[in-house]
């Protein structure tokens, strides 16, 4: 893709960015699940363990999507979603029906090697002028089998990321969630790593921390808790990012920088803008403020979008997230739109 269209696109969604402010109800992302399915049985989240239903089509997406031209930032999530056999015609339908898409990010437990790889080659050829894949890393290699559940995983998960990394059109990271079980354990994570990708360094790892969901992870009460404060880890990914002008770079580290008061206060560090700058929407299409706060709105298969969004119910809604009394979190879903909506505020150090 050129430059120009690439900065072209980017304008594009800052305006959308600035519409939030004037039109609450019109958000610029959305963070859309493709399937309950996984390939794993992690200890940070019980997805694996829910009922499965129903999947919207690719058609199915496209049509609640096409009605709704705001959204530039498409968030794909799971589940595992390699797990279904039509992940390219799905980005098909999201760019034929958003075909100014910005952004483009997902998951994955990179357990489908070929499949992930083969998928993600053709969804370079649509040309979004950003597109992320996140490889989830739990730790070294026996950590990582251990929390994912599954033995090899981590073997597996390496040669996905390898052939990611090598892949023109696609910027892969390793994602790390952090709870009490491995936030002392990130730098030798990235050091394993390094037996595989030798190259790979503090800018290629996107830190998280634990976080509880009823209708989405399905962990409430489980076993893992978030770290108790941050680690030297965490100060050095910062470290790593602070004076980049690579909007990642700057987004990731407000994300961090902001870390310490999260993990004191257990409130978002910054006024939330769920159901301002984004939205979730399950496998099913039904609509939620967020993927923490369980509070279902509707279901875009019987109701558009925007007219969702506009529902008494979710004025309610934005105003309890307004007050900060929903169940609050960090949780990157939500945390990056809300800084990027709060910007440039949210970019200050401090």
């Amino acid at each position: 893709m050129s430059r120009a269209r690439t900065l072209a696109a980017s304008f594009g969604l800052g305006a959308r960015v600035l519409a939030t402010r004037v039109r609450a109800t019109r958000p610029f992302k959305i963070t859309l699940m493709l399937t309950e399915r996984c390939d794993c049985r992690c200890e940070a989240c019980f997805i694996w363990q829910k009922p499965k239903g129903k999947e919207m089509t690719p058609e199915e997406i496209a049509g609640f999507l096409s009605a709704a031209p705001s959204l530039s930032w498409i968030n794909l999530t799971g589940g595992e979603p390699f797990l279904r056999n039509d992940i390219p015609e799905v980005v098909e339908a999201i760019v034929g029906a958003l075909p100014r898409v910005t952004v483009l990010d997902f998951p994955t437990t990179g357990q489908r090697t070929e499949a992930i790889l083969e998928g993600c080659a053709r969804i370079t050829q649509l040309n979004i002028p950003r597109f992320f894949v996140t490889c989830s890393i739990e730790g070294p290699p026996e950590l990582h089998d251990q929390l994912r559940g599954r033995p090899g995983a981590f073997e597996r998960l390496m040669r996905t990321y390898a052939g990611l990394k090598v892949m023109p059109g696609v910027t892969p990271y390793l994602g790390m969630t952090l709870s009490d079980r491995n936030a002392d354990q990130v730098e030798a994570t990235l050091e394993a790593v390094r037996d595989h990708v030798p190259d790979v360094g503090w800018r290629d790892l996107h830190l998280n921390v634990y976080t509880e969901s009823g209708h989405y992870y399905g962990n409430e009460g489980g076993g893992l808790r978030a770290p108790a404060s941050v680690t030297n880890a965490v100060r050095r990914a910062l470290r790593e990012r602070e004076g980049s002008w690579d909007p990642t770079d700057v987004i990731e580290a407000a994300y961090l920088r902001k870390l310490p008061r999260y993990l004191e206060t257990g409130r978002s560090p910054l006024p939330c803008q769920s159901m301002r700058a984004g939205v979730f929407v399950d496998a099913k299409g039904d609509v939620y403020p967020c993927t923490v706060w369980g509070k279902r709105l509707g279901n875009v298969l019987e109701t558009p979008l925007y007219e969702i969004l506009d529902a008494d119910i979710s004025v309610r809604a934005r105003e309890t997230i307004k007050k900060d009394a929903c169940p609050g979190c960090w949780s990157p879903c939500e945390a990056h739109p809300t800084i990027v909506a709060n910007a440039p505020g949210s970019l200050l150090r401090g």
